[in-house]
């Protein structure tokens, strides 16, 4: 279909959606994940294999991501936030180990190559910031103790995977791991958190809103300038190694502490929640594939399990560790489940490299579905009591 076509079937999806989970109490995000996966599968009901949407839509789905973690960086409370960091980075380590292992053992156990196994447990190490990101900010507790260790977390274990999996790829094109170009990698990295961490600063920001404030910009140059600011950001992201979203959240914190961008929060929340956000949700939905997890059996259901065992189990022991409470460590471990982001970039070079086949490729997908379509509601849940 062509692309109008497609943005109006996306938008009348979340529209239904969002309504069935207003009804049905729970967060908006799961009626257009399920209705995105209705869609995908809509083929079975037609009998035609075409594919429901334009492919120029996934693009639109790009900037929903963008906008929601600049979102989510605005409304962030920078000062728990910092507070936070290290109980975050403890939570993010056993979050990442857990899942690791369970994913290898699995794998092994199916009869696959080691090579393969390590790549399976590497699927299951990231978190998926922008689920976590929309559900907080749903329940408008995003600024709290409780949502800056999800976020810090989330964070923390999506750099931990991205620099294993720069390692894991690295071993497989040239034989060996390049110490220089990690190096490298992590040297960058860490010079873009300070620079951001910089920028932050008290004095710092006094002075850019100082000079800022002579500029006289309208509702809508703010918002420009805001998106040209977080697109920059992503963009200096990406190009070190780390993820775009990464780089749109840390824009976010760093806007966020400006009063001159006091009001690109709300201008941010109307065009981002009313268009670009509910398009990535729907067609996050749209990647579960009912054939694919009918045909693969046993394998992705063990899959799944590992990886909310493991995230769970790991991340609950890690906030427990520092002091939160049963349910609040209960709700940090189901926070951390959901996966949409790295994984999918993995199972694109995975296949790229033939380090794994379409059926594992099918079964990460599925995992990746169904994590992020289960942890919200139920996270909620939890944090209503």
């Amino acid at each position: 279909m062509d692309f109008i076509t497609s943005i109006v079937i996306v938008l009348a999806a979340a529209l239904v959606g969002r309504f069935l989970s207003k009804k049905l109490k729970q967060p908006i995000i799961l009626g257009e994940m399920v209705l995105g996966a209705i869609i995908g599968n809509m083929s079975l009901i037609t009998g035609e294999g075409t594919r429901v949407l334009d492919p120029v839509v996934s693009n639109f789905a790009d900037i929903g991501i963008l906008f929601l973690l600049l979102s989510a960086g605005l409304s962030l409370n920078l000062k728990e936030f910092k507070k936070i960091g290290k109980s975050s980075a403890v939570v993010a380590i056993l979050g990442v180990i857990l899942p690791f292992i369970l994913g290898y053992i699995a794998a092994i156990w199916f009869g696959f190559s080691y090579i393969t196994a390590l790549f399976v447990g590497a699927a299951l190490m990231a978190t998926s910031i922008g689920v976590n990101a929309e559900i907080l900010l749903e329940l408008g507790i995003i600024g709290t103790r409780l949502g800056s260790l999800v976020m810090g977390a989330a964070v923390i274990d999506d750099i931990i995977s991205v620099v294993i999996i720069a390692i894991f790829i690295g071993v497989v094109k040239i034989g060996y791991a390049d110490i220089w170009d990690i190096s490298i990698f992590l040297i960058l990295a860490l010079l873009f958190l300070l620079i951001a961490v910089l920028l932050t600063k008290d004095r710092v920001s006094g002075v850019l809103d100082k000079y800022l404030s002579k500029a006289k910009l309208g509702r809508e140059n703010l918002l420009i300038v805001g998106i040209l600011v977080a697109l920059l950001f992503s963009l200096v992201a990406e190009n070190i190694g780390l993820s775009i979203i990464i780089g749109a959240f840390i824009a976010g914190i760093v806007l966020g502490q400006l009063s001159f961008f006091r009001g690109l929060k709300d201008n941010m929340s109307l065009i981002g929640g009313g268009f670009f956000i509910p398009v990535f949700f729907v067609t996050v939905g749209m990647t579960f594939d009912l054939n694919a997890f009918l045909s693969i059996g046993g394998f992705a259901g063990i899959l799944l399990m590992v990886a909310i065992v493991g995230k769970l189990a790991g991340c609950s022991l890690g906030a427990k560790l520092i002091k939160f409470d049963n349910r609040e460590s209960i709700g940090v471990g189901i926070a951390m489940i959901p996966r949409a982001g790295v994984e999918l970039i993995l199972v694109k070079l995975g296949l790229r490299y033939g380090i794994i086949n379409t059926e594992i490729a099918s079964a990460i997908l599925v995992m990746v579905i169904v994590t992020t379509v289960i942890s919200p509601p139920v996270f909620a849940r939890i944090l209503r009591k």
